[in-house]
C-alpha cells in the first residue's frame, strides 16, 4: 500500500505543487502551509517526523486534537530527501489522507452510516445512540464544517434514508487544479463524544 501511496502522490507532483488541506507540497520535495509561499523566512525542518510536533499545536500554541481542523500553524517549513519522505510527512499531518484519496480513485473506498458508528459505540458514549436525526444534524454541523470544525469531505450519511448537509457523494467532491481531497468515510470519535454532549446537555 505504501508503494501505491508514492505513486499516487507522484502523480500530483509530477504536474507541479499539489494542495492538500492547508499544505503545498512541491516537486522539490519540500511542504509547508499554503499561505507561506510568499514568506521569506520560515523554520527549516528536514526529518519528516517533524512535521509531528509541527501538526501538535496552532499558531497560539494550542493543542489541535483534530489533525484535520483548519488551524494548522504557520511558519515551517518541511525540506525533505525524496517522495517517500514527502508522504511520510503528509501522513503525519493529515493521518490517512493519502490511502483515502487513493481508495476513492479505485472505487474501493467503503463508507459507513453514522448509525452504524453509533451503535458501535459502549460504556459511557453508549448514551449516544439515542440521538434524533435533527440533533445528529446540528452536532455535524457545528463539528465538520469546514470553516472552523474539520476540512475532510464527509462521504458518509446519518442513515441510509438520510444524508447530513455536509454530505457529499463520491461525484460530488470537487478539489481545485492539482488538488488531493480530505476524505471523511466515517465519523471519527470527536463527533462522537460532540454527538454525547449534545444529549448530555438535554438531559
Amino acid at each position: 500500500m505504501a508503494g501505491d501511496v508514492e505513486e499516487f502522490l507522484a502523480r500530483f507532483l509530477y504536474q507541479g505543487p499539489c494542495l492538500i488541506g492547508q499544505v503545498r507540497a512541491t516537486p522539490d520535495y519540500s511542504m509547508f502551509h499554503k499561505e507561506d509561499a510568499e514568506t521569506a523566512h520560515l523554520e527549516i525542518f528536514t526529518d519528516p517526523h517533524d512535521a509531528i510536533e509541527i501538526a501538535r499545536y496552532d499558531d497560539a500554541g494550542k493543542y489541535r486534537p483534530l489533525k484535520t481542523a483548519p488551524n494548522l500553524r504557520h511558519g515551517w517549513r518541511l525540506q525533505l530527501d525524496g517522495l517517500k519522505e514527502v508522504a511520510l510527512g503528509l501522513d503525519f499531518l493529515y493521518p490517512a489522507a493519502l490511502g483515502t484519496a487513493l481508495l476513492l480513485t479505485q472505487a474501493r473506498l467503503a463508507t459507513v452510516d453514522l448509525r452504524e458508528t453509533l451503535a458501535r459505540q459502549t460504556g459511557m458514549y453508549a448514551v449516544v445512540r439515542k440521538i434524533t436525526d435533527d440533533q445528529a444534524e446540528s452536532v455535524v454541523f457545528n463539528t465538520c464544517n469546514h470553516e472552523d470544525g474539520c476540512l475532510r469531505h464527509i462521504l458518509w450519511s446519518i442513515s441510509s434514508h438520510r444524508r447530513t448537509s455536509l454530505s457529499r457523494l463520491a461525484g460530488e467532491v470537487q478539489p481545485s487544479e492539482n488538488e488531493i481531497p480530505l476524505l471523511c468515510a466515517e465519523a471519527c470519535n470527536l463527533l462522537v463524544a460532540a454527538g454525547r454532549k449534545r444529549l448530555k446537555a438535554v438531559t
